[in-house]
């Protein structure tokens, strides 16, 4: 099977490395925040620039915090996408605030013309999101919304490695959340997240709200929640955050290759159009018959996924709640798009097989 990610066999390379860095920490008892997850906070601040770094349980907690710590809450509303995964949504709601959601351009992403016809005087953010690690215009969304006193929080779960001018993205705005799920690039063995912000206001919030408010052991200062990065998970992140370029550069070349082959057929090419800075985290394809190719490519062992087949304004936690919309171009790229193999652990020729089969699926259907 050719598979669509490489999280057990991620894992499994760096089992010894990781089994022996899991041993000091047991040795040191040190199993809540301490020197491991001080020590990748430090990795990820350097790697923004010198952008604050708090750990947190997931990065849905960083789009939460950074939120509440920017003092958004009920009566306020919050734009973003409706083809995301459902925790930037999900954030929103849990602070209080009600989500709107603007639809996407062509590359599946947000833009200055899809959010300004949605702001008002209600609005107080909105998150863009770097859906499958591609970059955006974020510098134009910057200029809208500061014009309008509006604030803007990165979501970055999927863009670790994603690069506007040479530089990660996440840093530009207000404030930015990034995911360490075992699904993504650079993933933990559990869940894990990152606020990354250069305002020492909104990463003092985050670093005291992560621990139940408290500034010592017995004083809390203000009522927070339980969102501490696990030592176990910050020491895996530390040994994987050693490989991760070398990875991102893997899934660079497998979406060259992808771009080479498959520019010439009706599947075409990833739908961000080869932007410069995309890390891939999705290397995704837009076709007619969705539905028959990744049935055809499973026949012969290659798996592929779909993210995400229901947007936000489909999903039942919506509908509940929230009034019916139409986003006439998050809904069809919902019914089109399909995410193809791109990862470090695939070989040469099962990347040629994958565009081989590809091109084999058109001229059948082509007949």
């Amino acid at each position: 099977m050719i598979k669509c990610n490489n999280v057990q066999e991620q894992a499994q390379d760096l089992s010894s490395e990781i089994f022996e860095r899991w041993q000091a920490l047991l040795q040191s008892g040190e199993f809540i925040l301490g020197e491991e997850v001080l020590a990748f906070e430090a990795w990820m601040s350097e790697r923004c620039g010198g952008a604050h770094a708090v750990a947190l349980n997931s990065g849905t907690d960083a789009l939460f915090l950074a939120l509440r710590a920017l003092d958004i809450g009920p009566g306020d509303e919050v734009i973003t996408c409706a083809n995301t995964f459902v925790a930037t949504v999900g954030a929103i709601v849990a602070a209080g605030a009600r989500p709107i959601l603007a639809d996407v351009g062509d590359d599946e992403l947000m833009n200055v013309d899809t959010i300004a016809p949605l702001l008002n005087e209600r609005t107080k953010a909105v998150i863009p999101v770097y859906l499958r690690g591609r970059p955006l215009n974020i510098d134009a969304i910057l200029d809208l919304c500061r014009a309008r006193a509006v604030a803007v929080i990165e979501d970055c779960a999927q863009a670790i490695g994603t690069t506007l001018d040479g530089q990660q993205v996440g840093t530009r705005g207000d404030a930015s959340a990034f995911s360490m799920h075992p699904l993504k690039t650079l993933g933990g063995l559990g869940d894990g997240g990152m606020l990354v912000t250069r305002n020492p206001k909104i990463a003092e919030y985050a670093r005291i709200a992560r621990n139940h408010g408290l500034e010592t052991r017995n004083e809390s200062v203000r009522f927070g929640i339980n969102s501490r990065l696990d030592s176990l998970q910050a020491a895996a992140l530390n040994v994987k955050a050693q490989y991760l370029d070398q990875w991102l550069k893997r899934r660079v070349e497998i979406a060259a290759f992808y771009d080479d082959v498959l520019g010439t057929t009706r599947t075409g090419t990833d739908l961000g159009g080869g932007k410069p800075g995309n890390s891939y985290y999705h290397y995704v394809v837009q076709s007619q018959n969705r539905d028959r190719l990744q049935a055809f490519l499973a026949q012969y062992d290659v798996q592929t996924a779909i993210h995400y087949p229901l947007p936000i304004h489909w999903q039942k936690a919506w509908l509940s709640s929230q009034p019916r919309l139409v986003l006439a171009n998050t809904e069809r790229l919902s019914r089109q798009m399909l995410t193809l193999p791109c990862h470090h652990h695939l070989s040469d020729g099962e990347v040629e097989k994958v565009t081989t089969l590809i091109k084999q699926f058109e001229r059948t259907e082509g007949r």
